[in-house]
């Protein structure tokens, strides 16, 4: 099986970091592997895991969107037109009905609106009220600060290492069954 990763950072390690990451993965079981580093794995990824926990709950500012509603409003950030209910689950990956519950409550706390749709009228869009552009926004810059913060915490070298891993993390997470 062959892994293909787009990286959309510029710059000549990043370019290496893709390519390795496409050899690694075909190279991947063809390296033997003992109890030990699986337990070592999992030890970390467990820290990893429960170390994101934890920044989100003592980063999470009061009136803060919560990730849920950040990744579901965030496709509006950049459109000039609302999105349909379907529209927008899609953007955000996940299902309409989910969508659909999520948007009552945040159209209840004053952050998006319904409007009818000009083409048909059994449909509506999603608009980001201006207290909702607020929100969104400023999630996202807060988002943006914290990962730069992180970013920056890396040497050169670490900054290549970990976005090849984490690139194959996501794609051995989405191949899971």
């Amino acid at each position: 099986m062959r892994l293909e990763v787009e990286i959309r950072t510029t710059g000549h390690g990043v370019a290496q970091a893709s390519r390795a990451l496409i050899v690694s993965r075909e190279e991947m079981t063809a390296i033997p592997s003992t109890d030990s580093d699986l337990a070592a794995f999992s030890a970390v990824l467990d820290d990893f895991l429960a170390a994101t926990r934890r920044a989100r709950g003592r980063l999470g500012a009061d009136q803060e969107l919560t990730l849920s509603q950040y990744h579901l409003l965030r496709p509006l950030l950049d459109r000039a037109e609302p999105l349909g209910v379907c529209a927008l689950a899609e953007a955000a990956g996940v299902s309409a009905p989910t969508a659909t519950r999520a948007l009552a409550v945040l159209e209840r706390e004053g952050l998006v609106e319904r409007r009818p749709d000009a083409d048909d009228r059994r449909k509506v869009r999603i608009a980001l009220t201006d207290e909702g552009l607020h929100r969104v926004a400023a999630k996202h810059d807060r988002s943006e600060r914290r990962r730069e913060q992180i970013y920056r915490s890396l040497t050169p070298s670490e900054r290549q290492t970990t976005t090849r891993v984490l690139a194959r993390l996501a794609a051995a997470i989405e191949d899971l069954k």
